[in-house]
């Protein structure tokens, strides 16, 4: 009965979590459609032969951490965003949204020029990977193709992102999310007639998985650009743009948050990215495996960033507004939600395992190897909820310096020296690697929460000695 009442304090917290987040998850899930397709379809186009499989993993490994490190930088456009839209200053509102456009469009040339120059290096990750007696030139092969077609999707993904942080820093998370939607199912169309060779097309493999990646995204990002000048609601925010679309001073703001991000974003999936491609060291088999069983879990972890995403307008929101009777109850109403999704995920990974990977792939080895692996992945997904909704918060506190040395702690130090000691100096192979993922991720979650825990603390003690003297 106690338990009860205590959840039906948070009621209205949930309800505005819900609120927010159920775009965001929609969107969110759109997003990792486009991985979750492109490995699916392409594991069925390869049937029993796994390297089309381990190809879009080792072309997307590399791909992923160029992208995640542009995307951290673009996100902090939404907690600078939904403070001073909190307060009411639409002005500073525009003049960071358009002062966003031009720093995402920065970001992106930097990051496709960044791309274009490590292309290289799928090559030498190929044959430094390649376990004794197995040649996986043929990887490579297929990998190159898909990764330029990623590669050239940047700049057209960069521009969607800064409109779309924009709109959530205003509370709006519906637009992108149906943007989003329709451009995965043109994603998932197209995905059909290239890699398969359908409608008149040439079969195309992962390569046609790269293409319709690309069309999709320059897709989305015309429909996103034109929303934003066709809304009348919008028209306050475009007579409001400064003389100026980038100024030092809103350039170092964006930076000064999104640079932790973007470090923490890099370093926690680089230690996902070093274990898939580890796996390649054990043989084509691991290295589909772990890319099945990676793509599944992202599709809880996707779930745990909506709620996170939802999080961090509210406590901005919270933040700008000076509201303090209102940010712990939104904290926990939080937790709450990304536990019992997290519980949920788990129960599903250890039940329904063989017949999920089976999704992916024909490969009877590959699929037993991802059940296994399945099993460990459900046990780290409470800690991933934990310290992912965290650093969530304290973004949207704008409190993200401290989170560079807590990732440094977890993922550089604990991590990967770990699962590396128990995959290969241990013997656990592909399980040690896994293994190493929830000594870190357990790290992280322990760390940020106590982070959070002591932020809220001085900020109720802060407004509170405010609200005294005036």
């Amino acid at each position: 009965m106690r338990a009860m009442l205590t959840l039906k304090r948070y009621t209205p917290y949930y309800k505005q979590i819900f609120h927010l987040a159920l775009p965001v998850v929609l969107a969110q899930a759109g997003q990792l459609t486009t991985q979750f397709a492109d490995t699916a379809m392409v594991g069925n186009y390869g049937g029993n032969d796994p390297v089309p499989l381990a190809a879009v993993s080792l072309g997307s490994s590399l791909f992923l951490l160029i992208y995640l490190a542009a995307l951290g930088l673009a996100l902090a456009i939404t907690p600078l965003v939904g403070e001073h839209y909190a307060r009411g200053d639409r002005r500073m509102v525009a003049i960071l949204f358009e002062n966003g456009v031009s720093y995402c469009s920065i970001i992106g040339v930097v990051a496709t020029a960044a791309a274009l120059a490590l292309r290289p290096f799928i090559g030498v990750l190929g044959e430094w990977m390649s376990s004794p007696g197995e040649d996986i030139t043929a990887v490579v092969d297929i990998a190159l193709p898909y990764y330029d077609m990623l590669v050239w999707s940047i700049m057209p993904l960069m521009l969607f992102l800064a409109v779309k942080q924009f709109l959530e820093g205003i509370g709006n998370t519906s637009t992108a999310m149906w943007i989003t939607l329709g451009g995965n199912v043109v994603n998932i169309v197209l995905n059909y007639v290239f890699i398969f060779g359908n409608w008149g097309a040439e079969a195309m493999g992962a390569e046609g998985a790269g293409l319709a990646t690309l069309l999709a995204r320059g897709g989305q990002m015309v429909a996103i650009v034109a929303y934003f000048f066709l809304s009348r609601r919008l028209r306050i925010y475009r007579a409001l743009f400064d003389a100026k679309p980038l100024r030092k001073r809103h350039l170092r703001k964006l930076l000064n948050i999104g640079y932790p991000i973007s470090f923490q974003m890099v370093l926690e999936s680089a230690a996902f990215i070093l274990t898939s491609i580890l796996a390649l060291s054990f043989s084509t088999v691991a290295g589909g495996a772990m890319q099945v069983s990676f793509s599944i879990a992202n599709v809880a972890w996707m779930i745990t960033v909506a709620i996170g995403s939802a999080s961090t307008i509210l406590v901005s929101h919270i933040y700008g507004a000076k509201e303090r009777e209102q940010l712990r109850p939104t904290v926990m109403a939080t937790y709450h939600l990304g536990l019992a999704w997290g519980i949920l995920m788990a129960a599903v990974f250890v039940v329904f395992r063989e017949p999920i990977a089976s999704l992916f792939t024909d490969n009877s080895e590959v699929i037993a190897l991802s059940a296994e692996l399945m099993l460990l992945i459900a046990i780290y997904q409470l800690s991933d909820a934990v310290q992912g909704l965290s650093i969530s918060m304290l973004r949207g506190i704008q409190d993200v310096r401290i989170i560079m040395p807590i990732v440094l702690c977890s993922y550089l130090l604990i991590n990967i020296p770990a699962g590396i000691l128990l995959a290969y100096t241990f013997g656990l192979e592909s399980h040690g690697l896994v293994i190493g993922l929830i000594l870190g991720l357990s790290t992280a979650a322990l760390l940020t929460s106590l982070r959070l825990r002591h932020r809220i603390r001085l900020w109720e003690m802060h407004t509170v000695t405010t609200t005294n003297k005036q």
